[in-house]
């Protein structure tokens, strides 16, 4: 095969480079039918056609047009339940005692309108009771935060099912105890002081 001239610089490059050695310019393919001195035709193919993705049969379709009332009836037989077939049950209705338990991990229904002393409460009454025998300020501050927190949420409305009464009451158990508790370290020093004083 004979050496391509490049048409920019006229030098001379083997038959399979792509670039002039001499000035970096981009060569014409060679072919070997056509001339050196004309740059061959190269053919452009045209780019693959797109195929637009199937339409979703869940998707109404822009130009369909709307089915004719009652076109989607259902089968004879099937609706309404016949009777004596299971209905939903009313809404607040609670199961009779002794029916069904429910299931592991589920919570037996609540009666509307019955409110449950909330856990942050219990604790808090926990705490507030072991301040009165031997913890002192060590429990009742943190039973106060604790019940203070069960009642910000209530008042929120964050927990309409929790009972305000017993949060109100873990929180004032808890105040009481710290004062006592405090009253109580107050006196033990005053009177130690004062033995140490007088004797």
């Amino acid at each position: 095969m004979s050496d391509v001239r490049c048409p920019r610089c006229g030098g001379t490059c083997p038959p399979d480079a792509v670039f002039c050695g001499a000035c970096g310019s981009p060569l014409p393919a060679h072919q070997p039918n056509a001339s050196a001195e004309s740059p061959a035709a190269i053919e452009v193919q045209p780019p693959a056609a797109i195929q637009a993705p199937p339409p979703n049969p869940y998707q109404p379709q822009p130009n369909a047009a709307s089915p004719p009332p009652g076109a989607y009836e259902p089968p004879p037989g099937s609706y309404p339940p016949p009777p004596g077939a299971y209905a939903p049950p009313p809404s607040g209705y609670a199961p009779p005692p002794g029916g069904n338990p429910p299931p592991p991990g589920a919570y037996p229904p609540l009666v509307p309108g019955a409110k449950v002393v909330g856990d942050l409460t219990k604790w808090a009454i926990g705490l507030g009771i072991a301040s009165f025998f031997c913890c002192g300020p060590f429990s009742a501050i943190p039973g106060i935060f604790l019940a203070k927190k069960d009642m910000d949420e209530i008042a929120a409305g964050r927990a309409p099912n929790r009972d305000e009464g017993w949060a109100k009451g873990a929180f004032y158990l808890n105040i009481v105890a710290l004062c006592l508790s405090v009253l109580g370290i107050c006196l033990f020093w005053g009177f130690a002081g004062m033995r140490h004083f007088w004797d």
